[in-house]
């Protein structure tokens, strides 16, 4: 029985060190419009997408440290005794993101509430890493052949395309495609075959790396230079993924991509009356989220499915 309990806590707190990699931090610094810090407000963080609140109260400092945050958008609230009650909405945390905000609470005249509009980053201050982040919305809107999500990586300062643009073909900062590291909400998903000392091939590009659907993919980040060494098992480009989760709205969506020289123009060199050559090509997906209890406001249990459905290709 204390095997098992020890095995237990292993797991979890593995799972947790490589969640790390993945999560993100909120830190804030809190004071009165005479710039003096205010103590012991009550800092509330509410995930937009779950309702998943997070709470914790600034230091003598006036500052707050709100850590392992999963990627989402999430509203803050501040509030003190004697003050107006501040909220910062549309706050949007990225992979392995870090925000700094400073507040201001506004002595209490009346019972309204000022409400901040705060958006993402556009530079990365906390660390000198080399790196980018890519949002959901570039993974879901960029014409991408085949649907092939390692093509995205290209859009990554450092990286560059020594083969067909697939996951095993991009390197960065000039270092082997063997060295990348792949995680999938933290998880390694990398295909170790074996990291024995001494094996300079532990680590290989094989067909066993997962492959991530860009219907299950809500985000992801690739540190490809001067990363920290938190990072670790490789000496290549960090990729993290992190995968979408169901919210108290039920969402979904289907899809055809469809490739077809129907729609091609003749090229202009071929022979009259010969034609382009045959290439047909529909992939069809979909995914569909949501809370489990169906009747649930506010639910705490989500479920989220994705999955090529059909690919068919001639040519």
């Amino acid at each position: 029985m204390k095997l098992i309990r020890l095995l237990v806590f292993l797991t979890v707190f593995v799972s947790a060190s490589l969640a790390q990699n993945s999560a993100g931090t909120i830190t804030g610094f809190v004071t009165d419009s005479s710039e003096s810090a205010i103590s012991g407000a009550k800092v509330t963080l509410t995930d937009e997408k779950t309702g998943t609140l997070r709470q914790t109260i600034t230091n003598q400092n006036g500052s707050f440290t709100l850590v392992q945050l999963p990627p989402s958008t999430y509203t803050l609230e501040l509030s003190q005794t004697g003050f107006s009650t501040l909220q910062a909405k549309g706050i949007i945390l990225q992979v392995g993101q870090e925000i700094k905000e400073n507040f201001t609470l506004r002595v209490q005249g009346d019972q309204s509430t000022v409400t901040v509009n705060s958006g993402s980053a556009a530079l990365e201050t906390a660390s000198a890493t080399i790196g980018g982040n890519v949002a959901s919305r570039e993974i879901q809107e960029l014409p991408i052949n085949g649907r092939q999500i390692s093509q995205l990586y290209l859009l990554v300062p450092g990286a560059t395309n020594a083969g067909s643009g697939t996951f095993d073909n991009i390197r960065f900062s000039g270092r082997s495609n063997e060295q990348n590291i792949i995680r999938l909400d933290g998880i390694e998903a990398t295909s170790i075959i074996d990291t024995s000392p001494g094996n300079l091939n532990g680590e290989l590009t094989s067909t066993f790396r997962l492959q991530q659907s860009l219907e299950a993919v809500q985000e992801f980040r690739i540190d490809s230079s001067s990363y920290p060494a938190e990072m670790g098992t490789g000496t290549g480009g960090q990729i993290s993924f992190i995968t979408k989760s169901g919210g108290n709205h039920f969402r979904g969506s289907v899809f055809e991509y469809l490739r077809n020289d129907f729609f091609d123009a003749r090229n202009r060199f071929n022979a009259k009356g010969v034609g382009n050559p045959k290439f047909r090509l529909n992939q069809f997906g979909g995914f569909i989220g949501g809370r489990v209890n169906p009747w649930a406001k506010d639910a705490k249990t989500f479920f989220f499915f994705a999955e090529w459905i059909f690919t068919f290709y001639t040519g």
